[in-house]
């Protein structure tokens, strides 16, 4: 047995418990939009869309003194924005990267 009660909000939402009352039970029915409030969505013209198009973005190339004078996050900007500890942005050393064999055996 299901016990429904109506809440009278904007949208018609239903609420109903189970007759253990452990469930709870949720109807959202669509609005119902009349037609004269809907706008159609805008698709601009791609012949003579006059912002970038795939090539120009694939082909724009950044300038090496963009690059240097660009700095990035500091470790300790970047251990907070990901919450990590500080040694985990650090390079590795020498020591490890000797030590890591250039030729992995392939998966089988």
């Amino acid at each position: 047995k299901i016990t429904n009660v109506n809440f009278y909000f904007y949208s018609k939402v239903e609420l109903a418990l189970t007759s253990d009352l452990k469930t709870i039970v949720c109807y959202h029915p669509s609005l119902e939009i009349p037609y004269e409030c809907t706008k159609p969505i805008p698709r601009p013209d791609p012949v003579n869309n006059k912002e970038e198009t795939h090539d120009q973005v694939l082909k724009s190339r950044l300038n090496e003194e963009e690059l240097q004078n660009k700095k990035g996050p500091t470790i300790e900007e970047l251990s907070k924005m990901f919450y990590t500890t500080k040694h985990r942005w650090y390079p590795v050393g020498q020591y490890h990267r000797r030590r890591k064999n250039p030729n992995p055996p392939k998966e089988r």
